[in-house]
């Protein structure tokens, strides 16, 4: 993590987001498997069930949003490693192999969590693309930085 774009507190951080997105999912999942007596409790979740993958997708674009705005606040570290002499492509593929990794510990952490409870381990495999997906397009934006 010397050359990485991430301190360990932003490791942290997206881990988390990453996480919470992930373990949201399980959430309701286990929310389906519950046998409730109460009738209002059951119209309740049964709400939050029927809109799983809206909500899910939902909590998804606020980690995005969280996502760029970490991009955003290392653009003068960017520039600052350009000027002592590293390249844009390093920088680049370093930050997007560090997102993957961070990306591929939470959804391990996720799969855990599915083997343990018994629940389907496809569930949440449609985040994975999408995250994928962002943090390409993110990296993208590491260029845009080069003449801060």
């Amino acid at each position: 993590m010397r050359k990485s774009l991430f301190r360990i507190v932003d490791v942290l951080e997206l881990c988390t987001a990453y996480i919470f997105c992930f373990f949201l999912n399980v959430l309701l999942d286990y929310a389906k498997t519950l046998d409730l007596d109460s009738y209002i409790l059951k119209a309740f979740v049964k709400n939050f069930i029927d809109y799983q993958p809206l909500i899910v997708l939902l909590f998804t674009f606020i980690v995005i949003v969280f996502h760029y705005q970490m991009l955003h606040r290392k653009k003068a570290e960017i520039f600052c490693k350009i000027l002592v002499g590293d390249t844009v492509f390093h920088i680049t593929i370093r930050y997007a192999l560090d997102c993957i990794m961070i990306l591929a510990f939470a959804y391990i952490l996720s799969v855990l969590a599915n083997v343990y409870l018994n629940f389907n381990l496809t569930s949440s495999l449609y985040l994975v693309p999408i995250l994928i997906t962002y943090i390409l397009i993110s990296a993208r934006q590491v260029r845009k930085y080069e003449n801060f």
